[in-house]
């Protein structure tokens, strides 16, 4: 076989490439003889068909299936002996076969590009001193205060007052017919949250246990039902319990009671501050890695597959698109396309040096890593690790994408953990490329 390979660009190449006579003739020898058995002529008895009379009947179809045969064979030797690395599938063109010559054809493709590395072990990092302050941990013990509060009823002649819990009954009427979805029982709404509509929450002010009444509501011109919106809702409510929210102490049975084996509120103080720390020090941990990743983005520069980001970017745009569907002005396209796009060649670029230092350095991701990262997403997404692996295993079954995911994981943290890092006593997130 012969290849030759012209460079178009630093992603782009072209092959021509060329199978020998003797394979394409041993090729149409198989092909004929596979047709022979199996098609039937009038005339003939299957398997007796002359040579000659197959040559002229199905030629075309031969010549197809010698094509489908030989050339994804060539294109993959190919790629091999000319030792590129593609990003996409082959465009392939002037394909020429004839019984007893050789098979031509020509193969373009994009390839990922050489990447001239610059030094990458002992990037500088600033690291900035995770402090946590007795404020930050007071802060935690009262979020877990509150999530422990109950609530206990008031004495039946409490007036509703703001911040109270109020139990009740109610149903909306527009024109003396109950609307649906605007009545409940024993519905609890917290006075003054804005969880209901103002003119609702300001009626409760001042009721008491027992106290039954009508409250007149407009509802705004936008309202979600067209129907609705501008018109008046009369609701009648009934006051079944007036409640307030009762903190637990701040003792050392408060921290007996949260169920995690501290005996007093000193140490679980503690344990709150340890935990703290460790989650400081992980989005710490992230931020250094993205700021050593950023200085490498800056130091190179990549040539970047074109189909490469455009696959990213329609990604990336998806997700874009998703998060600003909820903004009342909708996403701007534009806008949208230029960020998806810078995105895009950021993750592309990032991505393609991530893969030079894995190659250099033999770093890869072997099946234990993958078995392991099945078994997080199962417990994350509470499905079994069947069914995610059916999910992630992709066409081939290689987990290919999961594979690229882990590799630029363990790439980046091989940096990381040989980064030349200097605490400095700055509050700010870290900085690569620059020391204290």
């Amino acid at each position: 076989m012969k290849v030759s390979v012209e460079t178009l660009s630093p992603v782009k190449r072209t092959l021509s490439v060329e199978v020998g006579a003797e394979s394409v003739e041993r090729e149409f020898v198989s092909a004929y003889a596979e047709l022979g058995r199996r098609v039937k002529v009038p005339g003939f008895r299957r398997g007796r068909v002359p040579m000659g009379l197959l040559e002229s009947r199905f030629s075309q179809e031969i010549e197809d299936d010698v094509v489908r045969r030989l050339v994804p064979q060539a294109y993959e030797e190919a790629i091999k002996e000319a030792g590129l690395t593609p990003v996409q599938l082959p465009t392939i063109e002037h394909v020429s076969v004839k019984r007893d010559s050789p098979l031509s054809f020509t193969a373009t493709v994009e390839v990922r590009p050489f990447i001239e590395l610059k030094s990458y072990v002992g990037l500088p990092l600033a690291r900035p001193v995770v402090r946590v302050s007795d404020e930050d941990v007071s802060k935690l013990v009262e979020e877990l205060r509150e999530r422990h509060a109950q609530l206990e009823s008031l004495p039946d002649d409490h007036s509703v007052v703001q911040g109270d819990y109020v139990v009740m009954d109610f149903e909306g009427r527009v024109d003396g017919r109950p609307l649906a979805d605007a009545s409940a029982k024993a519905y609890l709404v917290h006075v003054g949250s804005g969880a209901i509509m103002p003119e609702l929450d300001a009626a409760l002010i001042g009721r008491r246990k027992g106290d039954r009444f009508e409250t007149q509501v407009t509802l705004p011109s936008d309202h979600s039902n067209r129907q609705l919106a501008g018109r008046a809702v009369l609701f009648q409510i009934d006051v079944v319990d007036i409640k307030r929210k009762v903190l637990p102490g701040l003792d050392d049975e408060f921290a007996k009671d949260l169920g995690m084996g501290i005996e007093s509120l000193d140490l679980l103080r503690g344990k709150l501050r340890e935990e703290l720390e460790r989650r400081r020090r992980e989005v710490q941990r992230i931020e250094e890695r993205r700021a050593l990743l950023k200085l490498m983005l800056d130091q190179h520069e990549v040539a970047l597959p074109p189909s490469l980001v455009l696959r990213e970017a329609e990604l990336m745009r998806d997700r874009i698109r998703r998060h600003l569907e909820s903004e009342p002005q909708g996403p701007d396209l534009e806008a949208l396309d230029q960020q998806a796009n810078q995105a895009a060649e950021e993750r592309v670029k990032g991505d393609l040096l991530l893969e030079a230092i894995a190659e250099r350095e033999h770093i890869e991701v072997d099946q234990t890593e993958i078995e392991r990262e099945l078994e997080r997403l199962a417990r994350e997404t509470r499905s079994s690790v069947h069914e995610v692996r059916k999910l992630v295993a992709g066409e081939s079954g290689n987990f290919v994408g999961l594979r690229a995911t882990l590799l630029r994981e363990k790439t980046l943290d091989w940096l990381h953990a040989r980064a030349e890092i200097s605490e400095t006593m700055e509050e700010d997130g870290p900085t690569a490329g620059l020391k204290p």
